[in-house]
């Protein structure tokens, strides 16, 4: 079989100046969001760790001085 007959036909488009930039601000929002998601990721990581500090105090006897 001849490779013509192999590969799909997919006619071309050409894009005007507003398609690329779409394009482009698509993968511009895609890069934010994962940014902002590694960030949420960050600060609740940060929290899980204060949060495991805390019930640490609470499970410990209490002090000298507590009421």
């Amino acid at each position: 079989m001849s490779r013509e007959t192999l590969t799909p036909q997919v006619p071309s488009t050409h894009l005007t100046d507003a398609d690329r930039d779409w394009i482009r601000r698509q993968g511009m929002t895609a890069r934010a969001l994962e940014e902002e998601r590694r960030r949420v990721r960050e600060r609740l990581s940060a929290m899980d760790n204060q949060v495991a500090r805390v019930r640490e105090q609470l499970r410990r006897p209490p002090g000298r001085f507590a009421r």
